[in-house]
């Protein structure tokens, strides 16, 4: 079952009421956190915070749940900065060694401009070491200390630190921000055993939302408090659905530029998978700027290809999640369109974002605007509705392969050439070396066919796109040229045909000589 959430505004006349129960279920929260860090037992506590706050048993297990996630969300990133902080240690020192071979490589008596780089390479090392050492004991510390988690955000409190810095004159105005931060939001749980799917907040049919008052304001707001006109102007029908079929609504509320707003969260109806592996195979190849898409029958036989073009960059989060969207329900229409699975990679883009300082400007500009989890996320939900299957793939190789086998051979670009490898690979499809390339590399049937594709790889590490096609087409027409030569010899051609196609040959063959000797 995968979850989907709905928001609307609603009238800012119910603002007291919210405010009100933002800050007390916050209070409670805090206080939770605290017992449970000094290790006392939630059944205990759960009894006594009814007597004390005046909740029911429901309120209560809202208010542990979120509180449940929150830790757990915690110690999470807690481990994933650890894991970023390692991976920039090996990332850092990967480039530190790089450059002392450098380093090493150069001859000891030198002209000015050997000795200028000789001591640009040397002061680069030693910043780089530095900023090892700082990374080093970074991480010393976070293996030492436990993750420690602060309502409200840790931004904002560490602006009390600094006041006239953050836009503050006086801590008292801080501190009204940090109160009202703490209390922007609660929760109510819902559950499919209870009426109209949640206890504490249902859902009415005339559009009015019924919320169960503690016990100690009802003698403010009364046993209930309505919220009248509640309508979804997304998922409308998702949620009257989900309200006919008893499933349990978890309703979210939250206080965003002075205006309070309600997220609606339950599970989708589970839609029947039309996809099937006998249809064929959409494969997918993502880049910052354009999508590349084919598709490929169940033989692996092209069928169609395409690209989609995209522009994230210098975009706010809304509008890169609207463009994003916009993709993606393009390829799931296709994908229901011939009615078959689609195939993505399976990047981690962790490890890349993890070094992508040491790697330049542009490459860091690539990956941060790229948002390759939103576009994950965004594929998986919409295909999900849809009845799609999303198989991710290993990426090895994939632009390599589409490269020399396909790119040629269809008319490709580079971006659909990868994804038809992809789609190939998630239908299991085995991609073998060309005879063409096979003498670049030494064969050996004992070893998996990527051992070919990896010393391939590195053959071609460093040569760009058009001066590989040169390459690649010199050594193929070489024999071409050397039949045509042959033949024009002995079929009465002119003496020009033949010198020109002589001087062909002979630029070929220099060319291909010079590359050969380069790789």
């Amino acid at each position: 079952m995968s979850k989907i959430t709905y928001q609307t505004l609603i009238s800012q006349e119910v603002a007291e009421f919210c405010d009100l129960i933002g800050g007390f279920f916050g209070k409670i929260e805090r206080d939770l956190c605290k017992d449970l860090e000094k290790g006392k037992k939630l059944n205990d506590l759960k009894k006594s915070y009814q007597i004390k706050y005046g909740i029911n048993a429901r309120q209560f297990n809202s208010i542990h749940i979120i509180l449940k996630g929150k830790i757990a969300s915690r110690k999470e990133c807690y481990k994933s900065q650890i894991k970023q902080t390692e991976l920039k240690i090996k990332g850092l020192q990967k480039i530190i060694d790089s450059e002392k071979k450098k380093l090493a490589k150069l001859p000891l008596s030198c002209g000015r401009n050997q000795k200028s780089i000789r001591s640009k390479l040397r002061f680069t090392i030693h910043q780089k070491q530095r900023k090892l050492a700082i990374l080093k004991d970074r991480l010393v510390t976070l293996k030492k200390k436990k993750p420690s988690m602060i309502f409200g955000g840790k931004k904002l409190w560490y602006a009390q630190f600094n006041l006239k810095e953050n836009g503050y004159s006086s801590h008292q105005e801080w501190l009204k921000d940090w109160q009202k931060c703490r209390s922007s939001q609660f929760t109510l749980v819902g559950s499919k055993d209870e009426k109209n799917g949640n206890q504490n907040c249902q859902l009415l049919a005339n559009g009015t939302l019924k919320i169960r008052v503690p016990s100690c304001y009802e003698s403010i707001f009364g046993k209930y408090y309505l919220i009248e006109n509640v309508k979804f102007s997304y998922g409308q029908s998702d949620v009257n659905y989900a309200l006919n079929n008893q499933q349990a609504l978890t309703f979210r509320f939250v206080k965003k530029d002075e205006k309070w707003y309600v997220f609606c969260s339950f599970d989708l109806p589970e839609t029947p998978t039309i996809s099937c592996n006998k249809n064929g195979m959409l494969g997918i190849d993502l880049n910052p700027n354009i999508i590349g898409w084919s598709y490929v029958d169940h033989d692996g036989n092209l069928k169609a290809k395409g690209q989609i073009k995209i522009n994230v960059r210098d975009k706010n989060t809304n509008q890169t999640k609207a463009i994003i969207g916009d993709a993606v329900k393009k390829l799931v229409k296709l994908a229901y369109q011939y009615e078959c699975p689609i195939s993505v990679e399976n990047l981690d883009f962790e490890r890349k974002k993890a070094t992508m300082k040491e790697e330049g400007v542009k490459y860091s500009r690539m990956l941060s605007n790229f948002a390759y989890s939103c576009f994950l996320d965004m594929l998986n939900s919409c295909a999900f509705k849809h009845g799609i299957e999303v198989i991710k793939v290993n990426p090895a190789f994939s632009s390599l392969m589409g490269l020399t086998k396909f790119m040629r051979l269809y008319g490709l670009s580079s971006d659909t050439a990868a994804g038809l490898v992809l789609a190939r690979r998630a239908l299991r499809k085995k991609e073998g070396i060309p005879t063409s390339y096979a003498r670049l590399v030494q064969v050996d049937s004992s070893r998996h066919v990527w051992s070919f594709w990896n010393a391939l790889s590195k053959k071609l590490k460093g040569v760009k796109r058009h001066s590989f096609f040169n390459s690649v087409s010199n050594r193929e027409v070489e024999v071409k040229l050397l039949d045509e030569l042959h033949s024009d010899r002995f079929n009465g051609k002119s003496q020009d045909t033949f010198i020109t196609r002589r001087d062909s040959l002979s630029r070929v063959v220099n060319n291909s000589v010079r590359l050969t000797q380069k790789w």
